[in-house]
């Protein structure tokens, strides 16, 4: 079992570097600083590195400045673990500086996984990366201490979408039950993580809903986020939880998108499903992926282009 084999090379090794897909979000961040507490709890060295950074919203989350932003090299490490990332790339340049003579350890829960890893620990049907980290500390035998409670629960409730999505189970409530029990306070959280958007940019953002597109039958509702306007948001709100819930909000809208200019030639797009239509496999082709109602894709093509191909083609399916 690849929980098993996971456990046996934490033993054996000292050294880790522990890192996660690009555009970090609450499940990649809390369960990269969840499973570095387990390490350290187990008397082993770790290091965090990411190729992006943290954006604001999750400063507050112990732990989240001893994260590191790669910056061209990376400490001496035995194993490389790779977490809540669906392939190599998504691990941005890091990607690129594994030692192939190294253990890397892939640990996800997406269904669109490549199995790139020595060692692959994939779970599509979980609601996230934080909940396989919960289940490390259980088989491990390791105290669930306070902070982990509250990095394991921040990164479960964000990627459930405060437990909306249908990646939310029995076993993900019973889990949360017992992560609140260690004296968490469910209120307190959400609003530090739901409830301190900048006037400002909720502004900015405003706008950019103001501006939402629908195809003719209403299946499909979308909106663009211009690079300038994407400078302006990018590191303090959750831009993807705020757009997606006035989206899904619309009766009849099958799929929702999201499309984020990143420059010229180069455009980001994340898609949300109602459940009808499979939007990881459609995500792959664009060579992105992700989960059946949640995924994402970066196209080589200015924002209108990529909107056209995008649009026309997700017609063609529904």
């Amino acid at each position: 079992m690849s929980l098993e084999k996971i456990l046996k090379v934490i033993k054996r090794n000292k050294r880790f570097i522990i890192s996660a897909h690009t555009n970090l979000e609450g499940d990649a961040i809390c369960s990269e600083l969840a499973f570095a507490r387990l390490l350290q709890k187990m008397d082993k060295k770790t290091f965090i590195v990411n190729s992006d950074k943290i954006p604001q919203l999750y400063n507050f989350l112990p732990g989240v400045k001893s994260i590191s932003r790669f910056n061209g090299k990376i400490p001496e490490y035995e194993v490389f673990c790779a977490l809540d990332c669906a392939d190599r790339e998504r691990l941005g340049k890091l990607s690129k500086f594994i030692d192939k003579n190294k253990v890397l350890i892939n640990l996800d829960h997406h269904k669109s996984n490549a199995l790139f890893g020595d060692i692959n620990w994939v779970m599509p049907n979980v609601s996230s990366a934080c909940e396989m980290v919960y289940y490390l500390f259980k088989k491990s035998e390791i105290n669930i201490d306070k902070t982990s409670a509250l990095l394991l629960y921040v990164g479960i409730l964000t990627d459930t979408g405060s437990f909306r999505y249908s990646n939310t189970s029995s076993s993900t409530h019973r889990i949360v039950a017992e992560l609140l029990s260690k004296d968490l306070s469910a209120n307190k959280i959400y609003q530090k993580i739901y409830e301190a958007n900048p006037l400002d940019e909720m502004k900015v953002l405003s706008d950019i809903l103001n501006k939402f597109e629908t195809d003719k039958k209403a299946k499909v509702a979308w909106v663009e986020i211009e690079s300038d306007a994407l400078q302006k948001l990018y590191s303090r709100i959750d831009i993807a939880d705020n757009v997606f819930d006035f989206l899904r909000s619309i009766r009849g809208v099958e799929v929702s998108l999201i499309f984020k200019e990143i420059n010229s030639r180069e455009t980001k797009v994340n898609f949300r499903s109602r459940g009808k239509i499979d939007v990881a496999r459609f995500a792959r082709i664009f060579g992105g992926g992700g989960h059946h109602n949640a995924s994402g894709c970066t196209i080589k093509k200015g924002l209108k282009e990529a909107k056209r191909v995008v649009i026309r083609e997700l017609n063609k399916l529904i």
